[in-house]
């Protein structure tokens, strides 16, 4: 009996060994184990091969739990019986009912003691230290996995196999399956625990909204573009820059719908010392024109492979739509960029009554960002700016309209040629008091 009690020890104890050497295989990250390699850290060179083989060491460390549990079952629940039958006899019941207690109170205490001993433990301990964990097992889990390879082997072709009989696709462990959704989950409860920051969290959370992203979402609309006539000097042009505070003009002739190019502040700064009296039009690059409707991932892509930094954006009727820069683009992921050529206004000012003044132009993103709250109905919107949101919502906007979003009462103070240019923001407890 007492060698039947050190098998039932023993086979708890590698029972423990499998359950750990699972769930650290799982859990570990492969650029944590690329980085110990580099830093010639023992075992890190083989722990890293077996992720790269995870489906077959996943498969022999749940080849050693199901050997060690039919051993447990076998030896343990006899000799754990054996044990309780005397005192168990001693009770006023006939002996076979003795011998079946005996025997449901072993098969009991050999479970209790092999899922919280044999499992659970080794599970909570290797998920807390996966790399302790991953560097210890890997080596004896690696000469378990070569003795029972044909095992393994004949095991994983049968569950393939009859997967494939029954018109179900096995998943490799090793795939990368998280969706879009679910990604965005992780990173949400990511930062939930505070192992994200708050705006590396939005980062995350502006980077998985890329795509579907058009450019006619983030463009500078055609009544807001800051353009130069062909004929005006350049001398004219550099004067009217340096008050609009941008470095990249559209050249038009006499329409926004007839665009020929575009110029650059340092060029015009370059000939203003040969003859500032030329006309715009002579330095003037091509653009990219685009369709409003392309999604600025590839309006990226295209601005990036041609060396051009602003795209003019046309609409179903070939007219102009607006233009959009690779900084409208980038400001998408890290939000506004506001450099030494940016107008002085701020998009947001503070008043002495508590209310703020706020441009149409901040982003939904940077508005939540400054005051600190989330409000589900930007999160359900497409447009990317406050002027865009209420517009989409609210048909019949004039100078003077109220719209109550989430705690917020925006008041319209500026809207010229159908574009809200500023809003006066209001707390609705402020309001209210």
């Amino acid at each position: 009996m007492v060698i039947n009690f050190i098998i039932l020890f023993l086979m708890i104890a590698i029972t423990s060994f499998f359950v750990a050497s699972e769930f650290a295989l799982v859990k570990i990250r492969r650029s944590k184990l690329e980085q110990l390699e580099k830093e010639n850290v023992k075992n890190a060179k083989l722990a890293l091969h077996v992720t790269h083989h995870l489906d077959n060491y996943l498969s022999a460390s749940q080849l050693g739990i199901t050997l060690t549990g039919l051993i447990i079952g076998w030896v343990g629940e006899g000799s754990v019986a054996d044990l309780l039958e005397p005192v168990i006899g001693k009770l006023p019941f006939s002996s076979a009912i003795s011998s079946t207690i005996s025997v449901a109170l072993g098969f009991i205490l050999v479970t209790y003691i092999d899922v919280v001993i044999g499992e659970l433990l080794p599970k909570s301990y290797s998920i807390v230290n996966t790399e302790k964990v991953v560097l210890f097992v890997v080596k004896p889990l690696h000469y378990f996995y070569k003795v029972m390879f044909p095992f393994i082997w004949v095991l994983n072709h049968s569950a393939a196999g009859l997967g494939k009989l029954l018109g179900v696709r096995l998943v490799s462990e090793g795939e990368e399956t998280l969706s879009q959704e679910e990604l965005t989950l992780v990173a949400l409860n990511s930062y939930e625990k505070g192992e994200l920051t708050k705006e590396e969290y939005h980062y995350l959370e502006n980077v998985f909204e890329f795509d579907d992203t058009l450019a006619k979402d983030i463009q500078v609309d055609r009544t807001s573009m800051q353009v130069f006539e062909a004929s005006e000097t350049v001398k004219e042009a550099i004067k009217a820059s340096i008050e609009q505070g941008h470095t990249r003009y559209p050249v038009i002739l006499e329409s926004k719908d007839n665009v020929l190019g575009y110029v650059t502040l340092p060029d015009l700064i370059k000939q203003s010392y040969k003859d500032d009296q030329l006309t715009v039009e002579h330095l003037i690059e091509e653009p990219i024109v685009t369709t409003e409707t392309i999604p600025i991932k590839k309006l990226l892509t295209i601005m990036r492979k041609k060396g051009k930094h602003i795209a003019i954006l046309k609409d179903e009727y070939g007219g102009t739509s607006g233009l959009v820069t690779i900084e409208d683009i980038l400001e998408e992921i890290v939000g506004e960029i506001r450099d030494e050529t940016d107008l002085d206004e701020a998009l947001i000012a503070e008043q002495s009554d508590g209310s703020y003044i706020v441009s149409g132009k901040l982003t939904l993103d940077d508005f939540q960002r400054y005051f600190h709250v989330e409000i589900p109905e930007f999160e359900e919107t497409n447009f990317t700016t406050l002027a865009g949101f209420a517009s989409s919502r609210y048909k019949e906007i004039n100078a003077g309209t109220i719209i109550e979003i989430g705690s917020f009462r925006f008041t319209v103070l500026e809207y010229q040629h159908a574009h809200i240019d500023y809003f006066k923001v209001e707390t609705m407890e402020r309001k209210t008091e």
